[in-house]
């Protein structure tokens, strides 16, 4: 979750997921929490250790989905990223995962704002999402692939 630097404006940015006909989809969710009409100009999106194979087109690992939309007083917008993410990992075949950091671009009264969300970790076949995890999440989870974590368990290294 990410909020506007400037005290006034409270824009909130976060990515979540959707069910629909049994899918899971990746929807980043805008929430206007001011009094004032928020314009919405883009979302940039970068995949970073991006773990894919099969892909159809050369993997960009970077993308900007335009939005162009107004979000009035207290409302919520939810814009689809999930053909975004597919295209910038080179449309692949089968599952595949990276971290994912996404930035908002927006205005509100005269003034251009960046929201940046916290990073996550996301796991996605074809446009449906597998699994969508904060980065901390991620971090200890390779931590305690890699051994790392001084938990009181039986650890298997391969």
């Amino acid at each position: 979750m990410t909020e506007s630097k400037s005290p006034q404006v409270n824009f909130e940015a976060r990515l979540a997921t959707t069910h629909e006909r049994g899918r899971m989809y990746l929807i980043l969710q805008l929430f206007n929490h001011t009094s004032w009409t928020v314009w919405i100009d883009e979302v940039s999106v970068v995949l970073a250790a991006l773990d894919a194979n099969l892909q159809t087109e050369a993997p960009t690992g970077q993308a900007r989905h335009r939005i162009f939309q107004n979000v009035g007083p207290n409302e919520a917008l939810g814009v689809s990223l999930a053909e975004t993410m597919y295209d910038a990992a080179g449309r692949p075949q089968g599952r595949y995962s990276c971290s994912i950091n996404t930035g908002v671009r927006y205005r509100v009264l005269d003034e251009w704002c960046d929201a940046k969300l916290e990073p996550c970790h996301i796991e996605m076949e074809a446009l449906t999402v597998v699994a969508l995890h904060g980065a901390r999440w991620y971090d200890k989870r390779i931590k305690q692939k890699n051994g790392l974590v001084g938990l009181a368990m039986n650890v298997h290294r391969e």
